[in-house]
């Protein structure tokens, strides 16, 4: 067989086994391809990805927080004034997306409705500071040691919590927040 004929069959015999190899990766990816849904189920997936605890209808967690400051606050003396809490970080995208979104909805609500956000990475100087950056106006507490979030079975931030003035968790929403979305959660905390 001369030259040229080795050296085309052998190139024939390499294309054919990459194209099998090709088809069977593809095949392989397609049916494991990885799909992350946010949820207020507090159990494991079958992918082992904790999940948030639905906290509807909960009291809300008593743990203490603190303050941009460095003092101590409870949870409980946040009962009394129907309360818009929302978890989040500085280097969470969709936390960055929604925190301004918060800002107007804490303007737009005046007394009636407190804001507060609990920051669960980030040290009191960066938490401040970013979300001045952001316009946030409310106050800022920190999770330091993660007490509030491993009560409340939150897995996931950004989350946002309606708590009515018993201290009653009637809604929460899992991910970036919409306008449209904490309208509706002011409306159901001021019924």
């Amino acid at each position: 067989m001369p030259a040229r004929t080795r050296a085309l069959t052998k190139m024939l015999i390499a294309s054919g086994v990459l194209l099998v190899a090709v088809l069977v990766v593809s095949l392989i990816n397609r049916d494991s391809a990885a799909t992350y849904e946010l949820s207020n189920d507090v159990s494991n997936s079958s992918s082992g990805i904790a999940k948030n605890a639905d906290n509807r209808g909960s009291q809300l967690a008593e743990v203490e927080l603190l303050t941009v400051l460095g003092e101590t606050i409870s949870t409980r003396s946040l009962i009394g004034t129907p309360t818009i809490i929302n978890i989040w970080y500085s280097t969470c995208e969709p936390c960055r997306r929604e925190l301004p979104v918060l800002a107007q909805g804490a303007l737009k609500s005046g007394e009636n409705i407190r804001f507060i956000g609990i920051n669960i990475k980030d040290s009191a100087k960066v938490a401040s500071e970013f979300a001045a950056d952001y316009g946030v106006k409310f106050e800022i507490f920190l999770d330091a040691n993660g007490a509030f979030i491993s009560a409340s079975g939150v897995s996931t931030a950004p989350m946002t919590l309606a708590v009515n003035a018993q201290g009653l968790i009637i809604n929460q929403i899992a991910g970036e927040l919409s306008t449209a979305k904490l309208d509706e959660l002011m409306s159901e905390l001021l019924k």
